[in-house]
């Protein structure tokens, strides 16, 4: 646990629905819901409304490359608003120090390497990791265990 016995915030977006019951369900079977709360956004721009309340403003960002624009078109891989993403939150002083994680299919290393510049903490592969591994790295990141 944290110094304050607060849960650690961790904000997870995807669009996928079955990927974020996955994502949250992993926390809850391996016994970490007392230690992390865990908090969904389907799409970018619920995740900054969260971001934005002191109250909800997580401590790490699991965040998907690809995003649907809006709940009524498709997926596309189109980096940019999520590279727009990220460099609003890195470069906005009240939100710098949260720690992004690309947890996205794209394992491409130059995707890694440009995203790493500005300013992305870390990367999962989504189905490369089992869910005991993605504790341990979520663990990992925040000290805690």
């Amino acid at each position: 646990m944290n110094n304050t016995d607060e849960k650690i915030k961790i904000l997870l977006v995807d669009d996928d629905e079955m990927m974020r019951i996955y994502f949250r369900d992993i926390f809850w079977i391996h016994g970490r819901n007392n230690q992390y709360d865990i908090m969904m956004a389907s799409n970018l721009e619920e995740a900054e409304k969260i971001i934005r309340d002191a109250n909800t403003r997580p401590r790490t960002i699991f965040l998907d490359l690809v995003l649907s624009p809006n709940k009524n078109n498709v997926s596309t891989f189109d980096m940019t608003r999520c590279i727009e993403f990220i460099t609003k939150i890195k470069t906005t002083k009240e939100f710098s120090q949260i720690k992004i994680i690309l947890y996205s299919g794209h394992s491409e290393r130059s995707i890694q390497k440009e995203l790493s510049k500005i300013g992305v903490d870390g990367f999962l592969v989504k189905g490369e990791s089992t869910p005991k591994e993605i504790i341990a790295y979520t663990d990992q990141i925040h000290g805690t265990r």
